[in-house]
Order: structure tokens, then C-alpha cells, then sequence
């Protein structure tokens, strides 16, 4: 019997709904990814090896991530349609400033509860209820860590189910293999929880004690006419990700490269602090929202068009303040000076008068203290600029007319 389909519209991203299944449609152009979801209640691992894919694209300054089996990602990635677990193009450097960290140690605490789930040391009796039982807090711990959508804890949620139910890992009496495998993994949670991904402590640490395969690098160049050539590196000295050669496949012009890795990071991380160097990119602290972000040189100071147009619209708001300010401070120079010249000419000019400057100068004090205030209005926007300076007018009036009452009284 045929499927019933049902379709929902949300916004430019559409769902499809199956019985039982859930799927997001991503349109793209020449190609349609199905992102389906990973089934963490399932006892029996995916039929195909689940792999980690990245693509950077330096002229456009992006990153493509894709998690799905090996021909899922490999059909997609030549053009076709096919589902995978994740497929989303981000701005470069964002895997690494985001990547997945383990302060308090709860993957490798969760970890344990499924190794002792197997039958703890000497392989006691465990039922297949237990087993399962066991397993339930820590489906949850990575049922959360894939809804996180950040690609390395997802990659590393499904790795590690996918791993657990390895009926080769059930068998093993110590489950030595499976520790080793999830050991490797998630090593470097635990360095990015210290150390930030430009930091040379960073790939210091991730190169200690490499174990076998874990800093090889396959890679993938897909060509434009939909045809694939592979490429497989040979194992590589700590910490780098070159030396690659070619096995197979026919030479195809403009090809893109694909980074591929299917039970470490350190290959997809050696691979993206290599490529960095090489384009001379440098990581750098945006001015606006203090994110860092990777940059093509220390000439960038922002990392968005958001912050940006935040920038731009704080430095006009800046601009119009000073220009403001230094309008108010001008009105504000030249009536004190209107003031205080005339109390100059009381106190040392030929009609010097000292208590008729004693008597302009409280009047002075009653201006200035006044004029402070509506100063500090206008610059809070309380009063305008013109109504600060035809009141600044008026004061000038009053210290004339006291001049010339001043100079009557002389006269008489």
C-alpha cells in the first residue's frame, strides 16, 4: 500500500511526514538533501559506515558540513538527492569556534555507564532489560547532545550508539575496543574545554599519543560533471595533513575537495588548521558582539553584515552626539564669555567699579548655574538646541541691560 504523504510549508523549509517517520526537506540547486533523524532507540547500527564530511570554500569564506552513511553523503555530494543527518553551509572557522566541549567530563561518564551495561569487568551476568535499562539515561544525554545541531556533538552522539550497538563491542569481554574507539573520539572535547582552536596548545595537545588511523586523512575531490575521483592519504606526521597521493580515479578539471572522517575529528581538524595557514587567514575578536571569527587578515574587525550595520549606525549615533555636544558647548563658551567680559571690565577697566562688580557677579552665578542645567536638558534631549540658545540670547540681554543700568548711573 502506498504512503500517505502530508505536506506541511514552514516558511522556505518544507516537511514531508511518514508513518512513524519524520523528514526536513533542504531545497537546494542542483540537489535535495532529506535530513532525516537519527533513531537512538535503535539496537542495531546503521548498515553503512555514518560519516563526517567538510568542504571549505575559501573565495566565499564558507564551510559545508554533511553527517549521514558514507553513499549517502558521496550521492549527494555528486549532485544526486539522498538523506543524510545533517547538511548545512556555515561561515569558515565556525566548526572550530563552535566545536563541542567537555568541561565536566559527561561523555566520558556516560561512556562507562555503556561499556559497564555490557557486563561489568570479567563479564558478570547482565540480562538484555538491564543492558538496555542502563543504557536509557545516557540515550537521553545523546538524544540532547543531536537536537544541540552543533555537527561534532551530533557526529559524536550517533558515533557513539553506532559504536554501543557494534555487536563486535558486545562480544569483546572488557569492551577494551569499544573505550579505545570512544577514547579517540572524544579527545578533543577535552582540549577545547582549555585551549581555543588558533592556540599552538591546542594542537600540541591533540597530537600527543596519536593511536593508529587517527590523523590520516581521506579525502574526496568531487568534480562539476557529477563523476568522483577519491584520493586517500598516508598515515601523516602529528598535528598536519598533507603528503596526500591519488589511488584512484580519472583526472577531472575544477574539482572541489572533501575532507572525510568516520572515527576521529583530528583528520577534519588537522585538515582545517592546515588550510587556515595556508591561506593565511587569521582568527580575530569582532569589535561589536566580542565573537571571534576567522578572517583574511587583521584588517577585519567585524564578523557580520549584522554587526556591521550595528557599527555603522552606533558611529553615526556617535557622530551626531559629538556634533551635538560640540554645538551646545560653542553656544554654551560664548555666552559665558559674553558674561564674563563685561564682569572684567567692572573689576580692572578704566570704569572699574568694584561693587558694581560685586553685584554682576551674583547675577554671573545665577546664569551659569542655570545654564548648566539647561545644558545637560539639551544634551538629554529634554529641551532643543534652539530653545538652549534663545534662552543663552536672552541671558545676554539681561547682562546688557545690568551694564547699562551700570553706566546711567555713573552718568548721573
Amino acid at each position: 500500500m502506498a504512503h500517505e504523504w502530508h505536506f506541511v510549508p514552514v516558511k522556505t523549509w518544507q516537511y514531508y511526514v511518514l508513518p512513524k517517520q519524520k523528514l526536513l526537506l533542504h531545497y537546494r540547486l542542483t540537489e535535495v538533501s532529506i535530513i532525516k533523524t537519527y533513531d537512538f532507540t535503535s539496537r542495531k547500527r546503521e548498515f553503512g559506515r555514518v560519516v563526517f564530511a567538510l568542504a571549505l570554500d575559501k573565495k566565499k569564506l564558507a564551510e559545508r558540513i554533511i553527517i549521514g552513511k558514507v553513499d549517502d553523503v558521496r550521492r549527494l555530494l555528486d549532485g544526486g538527492d539522498s538523506e543524510v543527518y545533517y547538511d548545512e553551509v556555515r561561515p569558515l572557522g565556525n566548526l572550530l569556534l563552535t566545536f563541542e566541549s567537555d568541561p565536566d567530563g559527561n561523555w566520558n561518564k556516560n561512556h562507562m555507564i555503556l561499556r559497564e551495561s555490557y557486563g561489568k569487568e570479567k563479564l558478570l551476568p547482565v540480562t538484555k532489560t538491564t543492558r538496555w535499562n542502563m543504557a536509557t539515561p545516557v540515550q537521553e544525554f545523546l538524544q540532547a547532545k543531536y537536537k544541540s545541531s552543533e555537527p561534532s556533538a551530533m557526529f559524536a552522539a550517533i558515533l557513539t550508539w553506532e559504536e554501543y550497538v557494534n555487536p563486535l563491542n558486545e562480544k569483546s569481554a572488557t569492551a577494551d575496543t569499544f573505550t579505545s574507539r570512544l577514547h579517540m573520539l572524544y579527545k578533543p572535547f577535552r582540549v577545547y574545554d582549555k585551549f581555543k582552536p588558533w592556540q599552538d596548545e591546542a594542537t600540541a595537545a591533540l597530537s600527543v599519543a596519536l593511536q593508529d588511523g587517527e590523523s590520516g586523512v581521506e579525502l574526496w575531490y568531487i568534480g562539476h560533471a557529477g563523476k568522483q575521483s577519491r584520493y586517500q592519504s598516508e598515515q601523516l606526521p602529528k598535528g598536519e595533513s598533507r603528503a596526500v597521493k591519488r589511488t584512484t580515479g580519472p583526472t577531472i578539471k575544477q574539482p572541489f575537495e572533501v575532507v572525510v572522517a568516520s572515527s576521529s575529528f583530528l583528520p577534519i581538524i588537522f585538515y582545517y588548521t592546515h588550510k587556515i595557514k595556508e591561506w593565511g587567514f587569521v582568527y580575530q575578536q569582532c569589535k561589536v558582539c566580542n565573537n571571534h571569527f576567522l578572517a583574511r587578515s587583521r584588517h577585519y574587525e567585524l564578523c557580520s553584515d549584522e554587526c556591521r550595520k550595528i557599527k555603522a549606525t552606533t558611529a553615526k549615533k556617535e557622530f551626531d552626539e559629538r556634533a551635538k555636544s560640540d554645538k551646545l558647548e560653542q553656544l554654551d563658551e560664548a555666552a559665558y564669555y559674553y558674561w564674563y567680559n563685561r564682569l572684567r571690565k567692572l573689576r580692572k577697566g578704566k570704569a572699574a567699579n568694584l561693587e558694581k562688580a560685586a553685584v554682576f557677579k551674583v547675577e554671573f552665578d545665577v546664569f551659569r548655574k542655570e545654564a548648566v542645567k539647561r545644558k545637560a536638558a539639551a544634551k538629554n534631549r529634554q529641551i532643543s538646541i534652539a530653545d538652549f540658545a534663545s534662552w543663552l540670547v536672552e541671558q545676554q540681554e539681561v547682562a546688557d541691560e545690568l551694564m547699562g543700568k551700570f553706566m546711567k548711573n555713573k552718568a548721573e
